[in-house]
Parts: structure tokens; C-alpha cells; sequence
């Protein structure tokens, strides 16, 4: 059985692959020109928002899940343009989306952060969107 935080990755990459091509669900992923441009998910923190001690004992554990996608790709002067066109396309699709096996989940985009790096005469880019994604997991109720 997986862990819900991998099948969410995998349904958000999924989602993306609807308009981008080079989709990873790992940060670690190595990227070499070829795969420019590049999408990586990945999660991060995640919190507990309500658990099942705060109900009758056998509720649902709510979470806080810190969601990345980032965007990444290699240009010259035009690489901003180019991220947030990226950046734009990504907001585009999270916007109102419902995840197919999580309808009570809940996706707020929280946060963008750019990066750029020169390596010899290329400019590396990222555009990193992080949101909040809120939902529910079964506990083990059985005494």
C-alpha cells in the first residue's frame, strides 16, 4: 500500500502531463538538456489539522500537506518570460481542479519563488509554486 502523499504526487503529475511533457514526481530527479522544460512535484512539510482524538476517537487524521511544483528550463534573456508563462499554465490547471481519488481534498495555491544559475554560457531557471493541499486519511479504529 502506498502512502497517500505518493499517490497525490502522482495524481497532481498526471494532471500536469495534460500540458507539459518532461513531468517527475521526485526533486532529486537528474536533469540534463533534453528534459528542459522540466516539472518536478514533490511534497513537503505536512501538518495535522484536526485528528481523531479531537472527535470521539475514530475520526479521520486532517492534514496539511505543503505541496512543489516546480518549473524548470534553460535560456538567455528571455527565461523569466519563459517561467511564468510556465507558472501560468501550472495555476491555469490547479484552479478549481478536484482531485479525482481525494473529491474532499482541498488544493490553495500558497507561494511562488524563482531561481536562476549560470553555468558557463547557460542560464538555469526555476519557478517553484507551492500550495496547500488539505485532506483526509482513515485511522486503524480498532481497539
Amino acid at each position: 500500500m502506498t502512502h497517500a502523499r505518493q499517490d497525490i504526487r502522482e495524481q497532481i503529475a498526471e494532471h500536469l502531463r495534460t500540458e507539459f511533457v518532461n513531468v517527475f514526481t521526485s526533486r532529486s530527479k537528474v536533469l540534463f538538456e533534453q528534459d528542459m522544460p522540466a516539472i518536478l512535484v514533490y511534497t513537503a512539510n505536512e501538518t495535522i489539522q484536526k485528528e481523531r482524538w479531537d472527535t470521539d476517537g475514530f475520526g479521520n487524521l486532517f492534514r496539511d500537506l505543503d505541496v512543489s511544483i516546480e518549473a524548470i528550463d534553460i535560456g538567455k534573456d528571455d527565461l523569466d518570460n519563459k517561467l511564468d508563462t510556465m507558472a501560468e499554465t501550472i495555476e491555469r490547471l490547479f484552479d478549481g481542479w478536484e482531485m479525482p481519488n481525494r473529491m474532499n481534498a482541498v488544493l490553495r495555491f500558497k507561494s511562488t519563488e524563482t531561481d536562476m544559475s549560470i553555468d558557463g554560457n547557460k542560464i538555469y531557471g526555476a519557478i517553484k509554486l507551492t500550495f496547500t493541499l488539505t485532506y483526509q486519511t482513515e485511522t486503524n479504529n480498532e481497539h
